[in-house]
This record gives structure tokens, sequence and C-alpha cells, in this order.
């Protein structure tokens, strides 16, 4: 059987290397915190809006971030308020079935959008074919 023995000075060394380390992961992540925290209050923002068309105020349209998932729709009145705080330069769709997608850019001091939809052109393609009766395919 094999013994080691560890002299003072590599114990010490090995010491040094464990508080160290600790001591570099728990002030990285706590510093990492709280300076997400002070930039989240001066740079992002909550936007509000009412979205309608030329008879008024339009339920249900959808809201969303373009390239994520975060989204929101509209009320019975056409408000809305995102549900995640915007910062400069992102951009909302703005979409309703029957209108034109509009995208919209937030600014500096965009804290309050309102947008009218304009109507898209709708084609169906294709025909009904009602030339054959329905037939039932259970057996009696």
């Amino acid at each position: 059987m094999k013994t080691q023995v560890f002299t003072q000075k590599q114990t010490l060394k090995t010491f040094g290397f464990i508080v160290t380390m600790l001591a570099l992961f728990t002030s990285n992540s706590s510093y990492g915190q709280t300076r997400a925290a002070t930039e989240t209050t001066s740079t992002e923002r909550t936007v509000k809006g009412v979205i309608s068309n030329e008879k008024g105020p339009i339920k249900d349209v959808n809201i969303t971030l373009q390239g994520a998932r975060n989204g929101t729709t509209t009320n019975e009145n056409g408000e809305f308020t995102f549900p995640i705080k915007l910062k400069t330069g992102d951009v909302l769709l703005i979409s309703y079935i029957g209108y034109e997608t509009q995208k919209f850019e937030i600014k500096e001091d965009t804290t309050f959008i309102k947008l009218v939809l304009t109507e898209d052109m709708i084609e169906m393609i294709g025909a009904l074919d009602s030339n054959k009766p329905y037939k039932s395919k259970r057996k009696n």
C-alpha cells in the first residue's frame, strides 16, 4: 500500500486554490445580478396602446415581439399592455385576420402606441365541389 505525505506547503497551496475558486464563483454571480437590475430600470419601459380600424377599436389583435415568443392581445376596447418591458430598437408585430401585419419599432420616447390597421386583400383559391352528394360509409 502506498502512502502519501503532504507537506505543509502543498496543503497551503491546495487550500489557497480552493478559497480563491470559491471567492471567484460567489462574487461573480452577485455582481452580474446587481448590474442587470440597474440596466433594466434605465433603458427598458412598459409599452401600452390602442389598436383600431376606421370603424373603431378592434378586439383580439395579436401583438408580438419580433424574434421572441412574448406577446399579448387587445381587449374589448382595443387596448393592450405589453407583458414585458421593451427597449429602444425592439420591433412589435401587430396582426389581425383581414388586415395587413404592421411592424412598429420602439423609439427612445415610446410608451404609448395608437395604431390604425388597414384592410388586406384576401383571396380564396379553389372552388367548392358540390356536385357529389355526401354519402355515409356506415353500413346499416
